[in-house]
């Protein structure tokens, strides 16, 4: 007689299974998302290469303003000068130093580069001055927008700074409050540069979601084993 066929259910356990539904999309997503990250990288860092190697141009021929552009200005430095705080360079504690730089037509904010941070927090580094008219190159670099305060009156801080945002350049009086100018490494009177552009590359989003899909598929390998009737299935059906 043949053999009587036995209806086994597939899944023999539903909370294993329900979660490893919810958790499945999202391991997927954020996969997809890191993908997509990437790609916006790969356009910003072709961006980059492009503009960091064209000549430096004068503001006065410029359409607008574009991030990462190069430019050059004649003039001269401020006396004052701020030190944005925090800032690390090999690992070591820093400022970078921020002065103001008068053209015939504009005051714009020049990021002149990286100094360390004395051994005592109570002591301020010695800024190398820089005096006379001079031309400079730089890129544009964007300032970030202010949070809303509560009227708030404008007024410059300490030399030390915290944070570099459009509420501090207004109160500099700079005539380009969204931007700043980095200076290039081979530019009269920047310090150490060596400027992070790009926190991270389109590599590490790639590898982000191979990590993600790769975590998605041991999941559905550990549901197979844990949550169904797979392997008793299949010994069933070879007997």
């Amino acid at each position: 007689m043949p053999a009587k066929k036995i209806s086994v259910p597939l899944i023999r356990n539903w909370p294993v299974t329900l979660l490893s539904a919810g958790l499945f999309p999202i391991l997927i997503a954020l996969g997809l998302w890191q993908l997509q990250r990437a790609g916006e990288k790969a356009v910003l860092s072709a961006e980059l290469n492009a503009r960091l190697s064209a000549q430096p141009v004068e503001p006065a021929m410029m359409r607008g303003f574009e991030r990462y552009t190069p430019i050059k200005l004649t003039g001269f430095f401020a006396e004052d000068y701020f030190l944005l705080d925090n800032r690390t360079r090999a690992g070591r504690i820093g400022y970078e130093v921020l002065q103001v730089f008068v053209t015939p037509e504009a005051h714009w904010l020049i990021n002149r580069g990286w100094v360390p941070a004395p051994n005592r927090r109570t002591l301020l580094p010695k800024i190398p001055v820089s005096q006379g008219i001079r031309t400079i190159n730089g890129f544009l670099y964007p300032v970030a927008e202010s949070t809303p305060t509560k009227h708030l009156p404008e007024t410059l801080p300490e030399r030390r700074i915290q944070s570099l945002d459009t509420r501090f350049t207004r109160a500099l009086g700079v005539n380009n409050e969204k931007w700043s100018l980095r200076l290039s490494a081979d530019s009269n009177a920047a310090l150490v540069t060596d400027w992070l552009w790009i926190n991270s590359g389109p590599e590490r989003h790639r590898a982000y979601a191979l990590q993600w899909f790769t975590m998605a598929v041991v999941l559905a390998i550990l549901w197979a084993f844990t949550a169904t009737r797979f392997s008793a299935l299949s010994k069933y059906e070879n007997k």
